[in-house]
């Protein structure tokens, strides 16, 4: 029986890495070979020359920038002087603070103003008429790669789970009769999404959701390993993330109805923040963490959903200065607050995403330089002002010279990961589960040593290669906000993974950042949840069923 049983772990530990390669890879494939038509939602016809420009569900802009979408090389023409975009109540155009102007049917407009059908819109004295066309959304059917079956995913994920079910089922010797209730419910979790998003949300593009559930299966079993009595509450957040994830997506359907609540957010944020560094009690060097009726949590992983609303979500205000200043001082009230905390990962984590944003947003490199020049002078002065900040470091690229001392973690990390070789020991076999922050900083290192260097090294070439799909489909968006925020959450993920990995092998200081998606930690998994909205609204699919279809002269659908 001992031998049986010694059989299906060794192949178990084959088949979850199978399955973790082809579930991420087939997704992958998805995401960048996808063909879908963009369809057309109207056209402007100049007055004089007859001259078309057709109109898309993302935005057009229009300027004399080489960059716009529709050059204009007039000197009546400002670089950027307006967008069009098409809304939830038909056409928008704004007035990108261009010199000479936007009128409408004659009314210098103010910002913004719709535009339905018949209607002239002038733009540095070139009159153009607009004309709404009904387009359904078409999906093009043919594909350099054919379409995932989710249903297949989905089941090959619950094998997955299955496995690290059986594995962990008798943690310690001790059967532990919650893991079979979490898993079972981790499975059903993803099943309820897929059903709900698909005849709902209407939903039909699901490669990110199928990698973020993928991830979370690998980092609920190392939990469910090392952890036994915390993995419910580990499922739990994935609940909430899921649920989040799916009110989010709701949410960013009308954008319009988003920047109201901007400053809101932002001075929520601030407060947030500000109470955490009052309240929150030491642990591990960093106050940034508070206890609410016996519930732990990070405030800062939860703040950094709204840093990137509040970075990606005014529109109209694109190119302005003022702006773009008060976005600085928000930034930098921030991610003072997190220095103060001592929770220099979480602050270097928001100031890659700000320096992300704000260059989408304004492409002023001298403002961003100037900026980060301050940054560097403010941290130099920390690490002079307050000695034992810097003392924190003092063993980054000497970690084996202290590999009992202040190297610990990260010189067994480097052993142990590894010994793991290309295909790992296999869940619960491996020696830095007894290290501290295992399945939380180290999180990396189990990956490695249990499940195997390829599984370990497709972590960060997976967010690595998101993050190319997003900047690569940033233009096709339907919106500004879509792209700013979809390539800004990425860029924060890869960041963090960046630090995560690079920390824990020495080639970065170890900051102590989680691992998105895999690490232990209710409230990264709900911020993680959350982030991937962002980086989904990326995706032109996301949004297709939407869209209202709209009346053409005649009333014919083509």
């Amino acid at each position: 029986m001992e031998a049986l049983v010694g059989f299906m772990t060794s192949g178990m530990r084959y088949i979850m890495l199978a399955v973790v390669v082809y579930v991420v890879l087939r997704m992958l494939l998805a995401l960048f070979f996808k063909k879908t038509t963009d369809p057309v939602r109207g056209k402007l016809v100049n007055t004089i020359t007859d001259e078309e420009i057709f109109l898309y569900d993302r935005e057009t802009s229009l300027g004399r920038n080489k960059k716009c979408d529709i050059v204009l090389p007039f000197d009546t023409i400002s670089r950027l002087h307006a967008v069009l975009t098409y809304r939830n109540k038909g056409f928008v155009v704004f007035d990108t603070f261009s010199k000479s102007g936007v009128a409408v049917n004659g009314e210098k407009i103010d910002k913004k103003a719709f535009v339905h059908h018949g209607d002239t819109i002038d733009i540095g004295g070139l009159e153009y008429t607009l004309y709404e066309a009904r387009y359904k959304f078409i999906k093009d059917k043919s594909r350099l790669i054919a379409r995932p079956s989710y249903g297949i995913v989905l089941i090959l994920i619950a094998v997955f789970n299955m496995c690290s079910l059986f594995l962990n089922l008798y943690s310690d010797g001790v059967f532990k009769p919650q893991i079979i209730v979490v898993y079972l419910g981790f499975i059903a979790l993803q099943w309820i999404y897929f059903v709900f998003a698909t005849f709902v949300l209407r939903i039909h593009n699901f490669e990110l959701e199928m990698i973020a559930f993928m991830f979370t299966s690998v980092g609920l079993a190392i939990v469910g390993s090392i952890y036994p009595d915390a993995v419910l509450k580990q499922f739990l957040a994935i609940v909430i993330g899921v649920v989040g994830f799916s009110v989010m997506i709701v949410i960013m359907r009308n954008i319009d109805t988003l920047k109201s609540i901007r400053w809101v957010l932002a001075g929520a944020s601030v407060l947030i923040l500000g109470a955490t560094l009052i309240i929150a009690e030491t642990t591990n060097g960093a106050k940034n963490w508070i206890s609410l009726g016996g519930i732990s949590l990070q405030p800062s992983e939860l703040v950094k959903i709204a840093f990137i609303f509040v970075g990606a979500v005014t529109l109209e205000k694109l190119q302005s200065i003022k702006n773009l200043t008060m976005y600085i001082i928000f930034s930098a009230i921030c991610v003072g607050e997190l220095f103060l905390m001592f929770d220099f990962g979480t602050a270097l984590i928001f100031f890659f995403t700000f320096i992300v944003i704000a260059f989408m947003r304004s492409g002023d490199i001298k403002t961003l330089s100037l900026v980060c020049g301050v940054a560097a002078v403010g941290a130099v002065l920390i690490m002079i002002l307050k000695p034992y900040v810097a003392s924190r470091f003092s063993t980054y690229l000497h970690v084996w010279d202290y590999m009992d001392e202040g190297g610990y973690q990260q010189t067994r990390t480097l052993i142990y990961s590894a010994s793991g070789g290309l295909f790992g020991l296999g869940l619960g076999n491996g020696e830095l589960r007894n290290v501290f922050a295992a399945s939380e900083d180290l999180v990396f290192g189990v990956v490695c040593e249990e499940f195997g260097l390829i599984t370990g090294f497709i972590v960060p070439l997976v967010y690595g290669a998101i993050a190319v799909w997003a900047v690569l489909n940033a233009q096709k968006t339907k919106s500004a906000f879509y792209a700013i925020a979809g390539v800004g959450a990425i860029a924060m993920m890869l960041f963090q993974t960046m630090l995560s990995i690079f920390g824990i092998t020495d080639l970065l200081p170890l900051t102590g950042v989680t691992l998105p998606f895999v690490s232990k930690g209710g409230s990264s998994i709900i911020s993680c949840f959350c982030l991937l909205a962002y980086i989904k609204a990326v995706d032109m699919r996301t949004f297709a069923s939407f869209k209202p279809r709209l009346e053409a002269e005649g009333g014919g659908e083509e």
